[in-house]
């Protein structure tokens, strides 16, 4: 299971990971920006005028990222300063800033000129607050984390609202396992784990805390958080078991799973002993068949974890025990056929690569196994793009980022391409 505490990564890796995915429920709980929210893979109209644009500016830039609440993030590539496109590619904030530490979420972003400095600018360049600190995530759940030195290597966490204006002090420990990791609020609620009590305990948004379980717990979805808890062994050892709380700290789902995912449209993926499948919320197996749980290499420091697939547009991605991908919708039914096949390593018994991804606005990327380039497919399983993209990313707004050969461009959802077209 993905876990919740974010790692810290260089300035344009945030960003990639904020602006790529904001249309993406991922298991960390992040959420779509309200105005590209789309229901049951509609389609955002994208019309050839605004791919033709797009298309001639992209060579302008060495790096281009997803759009978010209209607005995509570029570097100009001879200055290497970043600012904001619009989709008919009109640079509406200049290239001035040294990074761009998230794209538009809520009309705000987070840029920075030098050093540890950072600013929060809304959409026409106005700047509404500014502060110094070495690390910061971004919003959501409308706070946004930050760290404060407190010693010579020694960070503390706290919150900023949208103002600016930190409403949590930084008060609390940060994990420095593998790097420092921050945590993001979920449903008005942020989980943190105390690895000396192997202990979480939940703080509401004035940093009061509602609650305590043992566990590692993970964020909140639909009113349930997984916890992770280990138990002893008659011979000395133990084995760990995920089970769920409320937002009481009640024990909802007990502690039976090997593995379990987070909840969306009111199922789960888990695990036990004997089968796997997806839950509902009283923690009975309501969808169960031919599936097989994934266990994707996640890196040495971090080690692997299963994945957990969830519910897009009422389809989610399963594996079947010959280990290849399809989807089903939520009666079982398979809507896409088991034929998509993630690398694997024979020696780690892992695999290393995931071939199918969720559904956004009506497609969904796959990764072949052999040639590690991307394609989408729709609702149907029809492909719309075959495998020729070295990476893309999902469709948002209507488009979706995509690389090939070097070059950046966009996809819509009916199968055009601005790399395709007349610069």
């Amino acid at each position: 299971m993905k876990r919740k505490r974010i790692h810290i990564l260089l300035a344009t890796a945030l960003l990639m990971a904020a602006t790529i995915t904001g249309c993406d429920q991922n298991k960390s709980g992040k959420q779509p920006a309200e105005p590209t929210k789309v229901e049951n893979g509609q389609q955002i109209e994208v019309t050839m005028e605004v791919l033709e644009a797009l298309a001639k500016v992209m060579p302008k830039y060495n790096e281009v990222y997803s759009f978010s609440e209209g607005l995509a993030a570029v570097s100009d590539s001879e200055t290497h300063l970043y600012g904001f496109i619009d989709k008919m590619g009109n640079e509406v904030i200049p290239c001035q800033y040294n990074y761009i530490y998230h794209g538009f979420k809520d009309g705000i972003a987070v840029v920075s000129k030098s050093g540890d400095d950072r600013t929060l600018i809304d959409k026409k360049c106005k700047e509404i607050a500014s502060f110094n600190y070495p690390f910061c995530g971004e919003f959501q759940d409308g706070l946004m984390p930050f760290m404060e030195e407190t010693a010579e290597y020694d960070y503390n966490e706290g919150y900023l609202d949208m103002t600016g204006k930190v409403v949590i002090p930084a008060d609390f420990e940060i994990s420095m396992c593998n790097g420092p990791y921050l945590c993001y609020f979920s449903e008005g609620l942020c989980g943190r784990y105390d690895y000396e009590t192997q202990k979480s305990f939940f703080i509401d948004k004035t940093g009061k805390k509602v609650f305590e379980c043992e566990g590692e717990a993970e964020d909140f979805s639909e009113g349930l958080a997984a916890v992770s808890k280990c138990f002893s062994l008659d011979n000395d050892d133990f084995v760990c078991r995920f089970g769920f709380v409320d937002k009481t700290g009640f024990e909802a789902i007990p502690f039976i799973f090997n593995h379990a995912g987070r909840f969306v449209d009111g199922l789960c993926w888990a695990e036990t002993d004997n089968q796997c499948g997806f839950i509902n919320r009283d923690g009975k197996f309501e969808l169960t068949g031919d599936f097989k749980t994934v266990v994707l290499e996640e890196g040495i420091e971090c080690g692997s974890y299963p994945l957990c697939p969830t519910f897009s547009e009422g389809l989610a991605w399963v594996s079947n025990k010959e280990g290849k991908f399809g989807y089903i919708d939520k009666t079982g039914k398979v809507i896409v056929p088991f034929r998509y096949e993630p690398a694997y390593d024979d020696g780690a018994e892992v695999y290393y690569s995931q071939p199918c991804y969720d559904f956004h606005e009506g497609l969904a990327r796959i990764c072949d196994k052999t040639t590690e380039k991307y394609g989408f497919i729709d609702r149907e399983g029809n492909e719309v793009f075959p495998f020729q993209f070295d990476d893309a990313y999902d469709l948002c707004e209507g488009l979706a980022l995509v690389m090939r050969d070097g070059q950046y461009g966009f996809i819509d959802a009916k199968g055009n391409c601005t790399l395709n077209l007349t610069k």
